[in-house]
């Protein structure tokens, strides 16, 4: 009776021990593809063990990504220049960083709307100009500069828009 009992005890212990190096290999999987699929910020804490060159080019990366994810309509409409236009400003949730919104006047180069950071997965709907603009179709670029959670500047990116006044 000892021995079934020892026999049966050391396989009961056995595959405890084979279920614990299974639940700990599957939790180290687990982790190790959570910290791969991480969007990097790039912070400087990420970066370290990387060659100054390496994180560089990551973050190049990184930003060629983002600029994919942002968008603006390409022609944003006023019935006034003193009211609200749907410009559907947006950076997707895809995006790895944060960014601002400037509108720059082609004719004049003057700043018309400038926005708060826009983190990821967020947008605004409508804006307001800056200053006064009268009717008629006008000719933007449009600035997106991009930034790390910590406001360190990234880089930037431009496209054309047009602002329209109705009236």
């Amino acid at each position: 009776m000892k021995k079934g009992r020892r026999s049966y005890l050391s396989k009961w212990v056995m595959m405890v021990f084979v279920f614990l190096l299974i639940g700990m290999f599957l939790t180290g999987v687990g982790l190790q593809r959570y910290i791969m699929n991480q969007e990097i910020r790039n912070k400087p804490e990420m970066a370290e063990g990387m060659e100054a060159e390496e994180a560089r080019d990551l973050r190049n990366r990184q930003l060629v990504n983002s600029m994919n994810y942002v968008s603006i309509e390409r022609e944003i409409y006023f019935d006034r220049s003193d009211t609200l236009g749907e410009a559907r400003i947006s950076n997707d949730k895809e995006s790895n960083f944060g960014c601002t919104v400037t509108l720059i006047r082609d004719a004049t180069g003057e700043e018309i709307y400038h926005s708060d950071i826009i983190e990821p997965g967020y947008y605004i709907e409508s804006i307001y100009l800056n200053s006064s603009l009268e009717k008629g179709y006008h000719p933007c670029t449009v600035i997106w500069s991009f930034y790390t959670e910590i406001d360190e500047y990234v880089g930037e990116t431009a496209r054309k828009t047009a602002v329209v006044i109705k009236h």
